[in-house]
């Protein structure tokens, strides 16, 4: 599990207890600016139940644990994973990052709250609101993948 907080225009996760040796590292700092989407309570059921491969550093139990780094087969990047119960992660999409999305169990509060605060942090150009807000009378609504909607 990990906790969130907004320090200096950048959000801190910080791993906790025994999670932080299962996921070799005790920290993420990400820019503010960095953040494309927040997602609470995402479908992550693939990842959960994913068969163990070479490119996963980190401890799984399937459909119990996934604490660790995951290289995405598909060529879309590297996933930050620290999650025991999937119905409260929080799934933060980034851009210009070391991970190109982090999924998270925060402990200090609800997956919405969590996702409210990143939300209020960032400001209104993240998210459906700011697509739709830029989107011209004939473009179809975009929604970023992994954006609640």
């Amino acid at each position: 599990m990990a906790t969130i907080e907004i320090k200096d225009s950048a959000l801190l996760v910080t791993i906790e207890g025994l999670d932080k040796v299962m996921a070799l590292r005790s920290s993420i700092t990400v820019p503010l600016a960095h953040i494309t989407g927040v997602t609470a309570r995402p479908d992550i059921s693939k990842l959960m139940y994913m068969p163990v491969e070479a490119q996963f550093r980190g401890v799984q139990n399937p459909g119990r644990v996934l604490v660790g780094t995951l290289v995405m087969a598909d060529g879309t990047g590297h996933v930050f994973c620290d999650v025991h119960d999937d119905t409260r992660a929080l799934a933060i999409d980034l851009q210009h990052d070391e991970f190109k999305r982090i999924i998270i169990e925060v402990s200090d509060r609800t997956p919405e709250e969590a996702r409210d605060l990143i939300l209020a942090a960032v400001g209104p150009g993240v998210g459906p609101a700011a697509l739709e807000a830029d989107r011209k009378a004939d473009e179809p609504r975009r929604v970023p993948a992994g954006t609640s909607r």
